[in-house]
C-alpha cells in the first residue's frame, strides 16, 4: 500500500513538471512571434519613410510664386503666377530656369534672350548672386531696364531673398555709365506695372542739318532710372537718330559707351572703337559729330566741357581733328 501511493505522488509530479515545461516553451514561442512581427512593422515603417524621403512629396518638390514678364511693348513688368517643380534643384535656380523659358500666357513677352544660359547661383545672406552666359547682353553689351526688373523682382519673390547681383560670365553687369551696378533692390512698379525708379527729362539733342554743316536742336522727352547716369540715356538717345524730317544722324554705327563720369565740370566720355573706325564726312564730318555730342552733354547741369577717350585711352586726333583735350560748347555750330 505504501509503495502505490509514492508511485501516485511520483507520477503526479512528473505530470506537473511536463505540464510546466509545455507552457513555458508556449510563451517563449508566443513572446518569438510577437517580437517578430514587431520587426517587420519596424522594417516596414522604416522603409515607407525611406520611400518618402527619396521620392519627396509633391510640396516639397513644388514651389509657387510670380514670374515677371514683359507685357507685349516691353514697357512694363507683369507677374504671372506660377506652380513650379524644383525637381531637387534649389528655388533660386529653379525660378530663374523657369524665367528663361519664357511666360505661358501669350500675351506677355519673355525678358531672358531663349539663348541664355543660367551658369551658377548662389545665395548669402539674403543676397541671391545669378550668374548668366554672355548671351543676356543686348546689341549695346548691356542688359535693359526691364529685364534687369523681370530677374530682379521674381527673385525678391522668393522668401528671404531681400536683393539681387546680376553677373555675366562671372563678371559684375555694368550701368549705361560703365559702371558696376552692385546689388539690386525690388523695383517699385505702379498698378499697370510699369517701373517708379527715376523721372521723366526734357533734353535737348543736336543732329546734322540738310547740308551736314551745321546742327539742329530737336528737344525730346526721356526716363531716367536712378541706376543710370543721365549722361548715357543722353548719348544713347542721340545714336538713336532725330524724329524730325529734315535732320540726320551723327554718332557713327556701332559706337558704344565704354563708361562715362561726369568731375569737377568736365564730363569724361569713354567710347568704343567704332566711333573713329566707322566715322564718315571728312573734316566737316568730324566738326559735326564732335560737336553734336558735346553741345548735346553741355545742355546738362554740371557739364562745361567733354573729354574724348577710346577704348579707354586719350587719342591725340579724330581723323583730322585735334582730340587730345576737353572740348567746351560750340554755339557757332548751331544753325540757328
Amino acid at each position: 500500500m505504501k509503495r502505490k501511493i509514492t508511485m501516485v505522488i511520483l507520477l503526479t509530479a512528473i505530470i506537473a513538471a511536463l505540464s510546466a515545461c509545455s507552457f513555458t516553451k508556449d510563451r517563449k514561442n508566443a513572446a518569438s512571434e510577437k517580437d517578430a512581427g514587431s520587426s517587420t512593422a519596424v522594417e516596414q515603417t522604416a522603409s515607407s519613410d525611406d520611400t518618402t524621403k527619396e521620392n519627396g512629396t509633391a510640396d516639397e518638390d513644388k514651389i509657387t510664386l510670380n514670374l515677371y514678364f514683359a507685357n507685349s511693348d516691353k514697357t512694363a513688368i507683369l507677374a504671372e503666377k506660377r506652380e513650379i517643380n524644383t525637381d531637387g534643384r534649389d528655388d533660386v535656380r529653379a525660378a530663374m530656369e523657369a524665367l528663361i523659358d519664357g511666360p505661358t500666357d501669350q500675351s506677355l513677352k519673355r525678358t531672358i534672350p531663349e539663348d541664355a544660359r543660367l551658369i551658377d547661383v548662389d545665395v548669402d545672406d539674403g543676397t541671391a548672386v545669378v550668374n548668366f552666359s554672355r548671351e543676356l547682353l543686348n546689341e549695346n553689351g548691356m542688359v535693359g531696364i526691364i529685364e534687369k526688373a523681370s530677374i530682379v523682382n521674381t527673385l525678391t519673390d522668393i522668401d528671404g531673398i531681400r536683393k539681387v547681383k546680376i553677373l555675366v560670365e562671372g563678371k559684375d553687369l555694368l550701368n549705361s555709365g560703365g559702371l558696376p551696378l552692385g546689388e539690386l533692390k525690388r523695383y517699385e512698379t505702379d498698378e499697370q506695372g510699369h517701373l517708379l525708379e527715376g523721372e521723366t527729362k526734357t533734353v535737348t539733342l543736336y543732329f546734322a542739318n540738310a547740308g551736314a554743316n551745321g546742327l539742329v536742336a530737336e528737344s525730346r522727352e526721356i526716363y531716367v532710372f536712378k541706376h543710370d547716369p543721365i549722361e548715357a540715356e543722353v548719348f544713347y538717345e542721340l545714336a538713336k537718330g532725330p524724329v524730325t524730317q529734315g535732320l540726320y544722324p551723327t554718332i557713327p554705327e556701332g559706337t558704344r559707351i565704354l563708361s562715362v563720369e561726369t568731375e569737377d565740370g568736365i564730363c569724361k566720355l569713354n567710347l568704343s572703337e567704332e566711333f573713329i573706325d566707322n566715322a564718315v564726312g571728312g573734316s566737316a564730318g568730324e566738326l559735326v559729330t564732335v560737336y553734336s555730342i558735346v553741345n548735346t552733354l553741355t545742355e546738362l547741369p554740371g557739364i562745361e566741357k567733354v573729354q574724348f577717350l577710346i577704348d579707354g585711352k586719350v587719342r591725340e586726333a579724330y581723323i583730322h581733328l585735334e582730340f587730345s583735350e576737353p572740348f567746351e560748347r560750340n554755339e557757332k555750330a548751331i544753325d540757328k
